[in-house]
């Protein structure tokens, strides 16, 4: 639901400036529960497409590296 709320908007900012011509997908990555939840277990239990996403939402609001960084641990403490 944080994903939703506080990246989705940025991630819409990111798609405006047109960074995901190349992606269909990146542009909605966040924007229900279920997208985010497809997202995250794509970027970090697969370990796939970690920059086309993330690393463009970062470098737009910096401080969202703590979201990412939080889901990261979480996940990786739960599959211990």
């Amino acid at each position: 639901i944080i994903a939703v709320e506080v990246l989705h908007p940025i991630n819409l900012q990111v798609a405006d400036r047109g960074e995901y011509q190349d992606c269909d997908r990146c542009a909605r990555a966040f924007s229900s529960v279920i997208d985010s939840n497809l997202t995250f277990m794509q970027q970090i239990l697969a370990g796939d497409s970690w920059g086309k996403v993330s690393i463009p939402i970062i470098e737009e609001q910096a401080w969202t590296w703590v979201i990412f960084f939080a889901v990261m641990i979480t996940i990786n403490l739960g599959l211990l």
